[in-house]
């Protein structure tokens, strides 16, 4: 089975706690924590920031880990949603692809990203 199949497409999203709950297609359930979520954050200018080298003088400030939330989701065509977060940013689009693939049950841990 690949990511394309309709078995990968989430039937219903919702915020659960602090947690993104995601009930698939194929009847997997994913429970993806916000700190995590916003920490890889797939935007340019956050990619920018975890890719770039090292400088011990860059000051990075970040929400502390238990104080970003979600505001909202929003809906990017049948492939992604945007995630507004808490502290204003709000240029992520999550594919349904990565989301998947950073289910943290230890099923999908096992095979990769799929269940």
């Amino acid at each position: 089975m690949t990511y394309d199949s309709p078995a990968f497409k989430p039937r219903n999203i919702a915020v659960a706690g602090r947690e993104l709950a995601l009930a698939w297609g194929d009847g997997h359930e994913s429970y993806l924590p916000f700190d995590d979520l916003r920490a890889g954050c797939p935007c340019s200018l956050c990619r920018g920031h975890r890719e770039a080298p090292k400088d011990p003088l860059r000051v990075v400030t970040a929400p502390a880990r238990g104080q970003i939330a979600i505001r909202s989701l929003v809906p990017v065509g049948a492939y992604a949603v945007q995630i507004v977060w808490s502290d204003g940013h709000d240029t992520g689009i999550y594919s349904f692809e990565s989301l998947r693939k950073v289910c943290p049950c230890p099923t999908c841990r096992a095979e990769g990203g799929l269940s």
